[in-house]
């Protein structure tokens, strides 16, 4: 009998670690203008101060109805409305991280034109520029959304010569002419034949380096396409039609021979070698980019990647046509839709996190943070009054009970210490130290009412803190309405309410659409809704009672509407039930016209493959940045250690330290901004860490690099001969030698403050901190600045000019670097965007003469393209 015999199981192998979720990022999509000449643009970081601005300065254009009773599935910014407390030329920033999918921009604006009522044309400019971003958010594992953000009524190009100090989108189509200063010419033959006089134009080399090798020449007024730029050269993608002169007279060479080469993109012979250009096939049509063809999740995509907060574009003309005419103005209109999938996507992340939120390890596990983001104050909660360390309801507690769900970032509070109060000890239960906040909100009577709460056991109500992706309070409403964009049930109903008919009850609820019925029901609550449609057009005004807490629930509602960038057809009924209700209008006419010319949805629904149909849902983008953004950035060890791999973990948590509890007044207060310091501060440190300047050079190198050892080059025996650190007399380079050096390079330099050789200066004030601080003049402007800052650290005085070894300490540090960044204004060069330009631009300030021009740009792309600093 033969026994059968089971082979034995090998041990199973590790299953690979699944990959983190990536966090998206948000930001609101403009900067705070700064409020005197000495202060930078901010990141406006409570979503409260959005929606006071927009409701005390935007007449029109508020999510989800306009105050003329229409469907509004976004909201607008006008320069004379919210945009005077905006940074108009920082202009708009992109909602979350994404890929800019399609754009369409104006060479000029079009024009409607029609007669005046009192004589004479009407000429009303108005943008059809947009830019559409998509963006994909993924949580819990396996359960994604897709989403769109829409800016639109974007600055033409012609409009960009009114304002130089507003940058032109980075992903506009652009060539580079050659210009009549580029007078390279073939070199004279073998034969001594020489070059055609007409052979004129710009050298072409394999590398991005004057002694390079030539591959050819591009002729005089050829426009070409480049692609990576280095160090002022542009490396050619595209010659566009172009040939080439040769390299050498009487020879020949191919103009794809040039594709990959390299040109000079500076100045010679008194003017610009090249001049940006922009293509009129760039303009005046939708453009769909490559990043539209790749998936919507793909971190890297296919070109045209953006960050939370990277610029798009800026508000462009949008003269409104009006019965007297047409009212000036510059706005932009900012909306967020997505298809069906959101419901879905909600509820399973709100299934998780009843499932897992209080498990830190399975938030570890999708690699995200544990901690809740939110302080939510429920309705029926009394705010309390404080005295001292002690809160209490107080007389008449009834009067400060909430009617309203209000909800706040914990990290805005918790930045405002007038808003904070910890308790000296731990919760028991919690085991950890709970906080009371001062909030805003609402009572019965709509009377706004201020006072703290606890964030955990309220006896005054609920009072919680709440996850972001619980998404706390949004609500997805969906039901018939109708299409002509108005609140109403059929347009001849907003006829009436618009022209204010004398007709019964023309605002009363049982005139709203289904749909708009369903919105007003969630917004309120009290009232008999006979006036349901004038609440719902002065949701936004100031002058209502219980502002801003409707507006707030408003920017929660998810709402199911077609999208007014689609058939634009369905417009000429309601135009045509006006004129004969009212006559015929002129500028009605120019109204559909323009209608017309500012659709572009079927366009890009056929030539991007899952864009979805026009019936979608609109979320608030500011309620929705509002709820995902981190309000208030923090420094980790893991952050840091990424930059400086080989330093010490105490001086790097000694660096974290002092950056976060500085953070705004730094200037990293954005993720753009925070990503082009550690470009330069990596280069400048190391990955060690290095906060003071080695002076280990070679004997030959002090000569030729300094006039002091030119002078003295007996003194040049202070370097090492061949070996570091070895000189000529076979001894090891000491301290003495150091100082030497530092004294002979830095001695006596008048740009540094530096007294001579012999003063000591040169050594005393050597290059020291994150950012090489050196020359006594720095040392001393530093310690002002540190003066001028004291509210910052007021125990914390101290003079470098004295002891400068105090740069040593990983703390003042990280402190000098971020006062020469302050000072140089280097935070507004890193505002205008992610490319080389600017990297290239913040190097010449930090050191002009360095050859780490590549490098810096390296650690940026490097930084950038993982989200270090997000």
């Amino acid at each position: 009998m033969t026994t059968k015999h089971t082979p034995k199981q090998s041990a199973q192998a590790p299953q690979p670690a699944k990959p983190r979720l990536r966090e998206l990022q948000f930001a609101f999509p403009f900067l705070r203008k700064a409020e005197g000449k000495a202060q930078k643009a901010s990141p406006f970081t409570d979503e409260h101060e959005i929606h006071r601005l927009l409701a005390e300065r935007e007449p029109s254009g508020s999510y989800p109805v306009s105050r003329s009773g229409m469907w509004h599935g976004g909201i607008h910014i006008t320069e004379a409305g919210a945009g005077r407390a905006m940074d108009l030329d920082a202009g708009l920033r992109a909602l979350a991280d994404g890929h800019l999918i399609a754009y369409r921009a104006n060479r000029a604006y079009p024009v409607s034109e029609f007669a005046a009522p009192g004589g004479g044309t009407v000429r009303a400019p108005y943008s059809t520029g947009f830019a559409l971003l998509r963006h994909s958010m993924e949580f819990p594992r396996g359960s994604a959304l897709t989403f769109y953000s829409l800016y639109m009524h974007l600055m033409s190009d012609e409009d960009y010569a009114n304002f130089p100090a507003r940058g032109k989108p980075s992903y506009w189509t652009r060539q580079w002419l050659v210009t009549s200063f580029a007078r390279d010419r073939p070199v004279i033959g073998r034969n001594g034949q020489a070059a055609d006089a007409r052979q004129l134009g710009l050298r072409v080399r394999t590398a991005p380096t004057p002694h390079s090798n030539a591959i050819g020449i591009l002729p005089q007024g050829a426009s070409v396409s480049i692609g990576k730029k280095e160090k002022g050269w542009g490396q050619l993608k595209d010659l566009h039609g172009a040939q080439l002169h040769p390299p050498i007279a009487g020879t020949f060479v191919s103009a794809s021979a040039a594709i990959g080469g390299w040109i000079c993109m500076g100045q010679e012979n008194g003017g610009p070698l090249v001049d940006e250009v922009f293509p009129d096939a760039a303009f005046d049509q939708v453009v769909i980019t490559a990043a539209a063809h790749c998936r919507p999740d793909d971190a890297q995509g296919a070109g045209f990647c953006v960050r939370a907060g990277d610029p798009i574009g800026h508000m462009g003309r949008y003269d409104a046509l009006t019965e007297g005419g047409a009212s000036g103005t510059r706005m932009a209109h900012i909306e967020v839709f997505c298809d069906g999938s959101i419901r879905p996507f909600i509820e399973q992340s709100r299934a998780w996190i009843s499932q897992h939120g209080p498990h830190r390890e399975d938030w570890s596990e999708l690699g995200l943070p544990a901690d809740p983001t939110i302080l939510r104050i429920g309705p029926n909660t009394v705010l309390n009054q404080r005295n001292g360390d002690t809160f209490a309801e107080g007389m008449e507690p009834q009067s400060r009970k909430t009617d309203v769900v209000q909800v706040y970032p914990l990290a805005g509070l918790a930045r405002d210490r007038s808003r904070h109060y910890a308790e000296p000890e731990p919760d028991p239960i919690q085991q950890r130290t709970v906080n009371w906040w001062l909030v805003q909100s609402a009572n019965m009577l709509g009377h706004p009412i201020e006072g703290w709460v606890r964030e955990s056991s309220h006896k005054g109500g609920m009072v919680t803190r709440e996850f972001s992706r619980k998404w706390i309070d949004f609500r997805c409403i969906e039901d018939a309405h109708d299409a002509t964009h108005t609140i109403f049930a059929n347009s001849a109903q907003w006829i009436d309410y618009a022209s204010h008919a004398e007709v019964a009850d023309t605002a009363s609820r049982a005139k709203l659409s289904p749909l708009m019925l369903k919105v007003y029901d969630a917004l309120f609550t009290r009232g008999d809704g006979r006036q349901a449609a004038v609440e719902l057009c002065s949701l936004s005004k100031t002058e209502r009672g219980g502002y801003p807490w409707l507006v707030q629930a408003a920017s929660r509602l998810i709402v199911k509407h077609g999208s007014e960038w689609a058939n634009p057809a369905k417009w000429t009924k309601l135009i045509a039930e006006l004129d004969q209700r009212t006559g015929t209008k002129p500028q009605r006419e120019e109204e559909l016209k323009r209608i017309g010319k500012l659709a572009w949805w079927d366009e890009v629904k056929a030539r991007v493959p899952g864009f979805p149909e026009p019936d979608v849902f609109h979320i608030h983008p500011i309620g929705l940045a509002g709820n995902f953004q981190r309000a208030c950035f923090r420094f980790t060890l893991q952050i840091v250690e990424k930059v400086f791999p080989s330093a010490r973990a105490e001086d790097l948590q000694e660096l974290v330290d002092e950056l976060n509890a500085h953070i705004e007044t730094y200037e990293l207060d954005s993720p753009l901004r925070r990503t082009h310091f550690f470009a330069q501060v990596a280069q400048e440190a190391g990955p060690s860490l290095t906060l003071e300047e080695s002076f280990v050079w070679k004997a030959s190198s002090l000569i030729a690099t300094f006039s002091y050892f030119r002078r003295n080059p007996d003194q040049a025996v202070h370097g090492y001969e061949n070996v570091r650190p070895i000189k000529a007399d076979g001894t090891r380079m000491t301290q003495e030698d150091f100082e030497a050096i530092a004294n002979g390079a830095y001695g006596g330099r008048v740009d540094l403050g530096n007294g001579d050789y012999k003063s000591g200066d040169g050594w005393k004030y050597r290059g020291r901190g994150m950012k090489q601080l050196t020359g006594r003049t720095h040392y001393r402007e530093f310690t002002k600045w540190n003066k001028n800052h004291q509210s910052e650290w007021p125990e914390d005085i101290v003079d470098f000019e004295t002891n400068p070894d105090l740069l040593i300490q990983p703390k003042y540090a990280a402190r000098s670097a971020a006062y020469f960044w302050v000072s140089n204004g280097l935070a507004n060069i890193a505002d205008q965007g992610a490319t080389s330009k600017q990297v290239d631009a913040i190097t010449a300030i930090v050191n002009l003469y360095t050859d780490s021009y590549q490098a810096r740009f390296k650690n940026f792309e490097v930084f950038y393209n993982r989200g270090d600093f997000n």
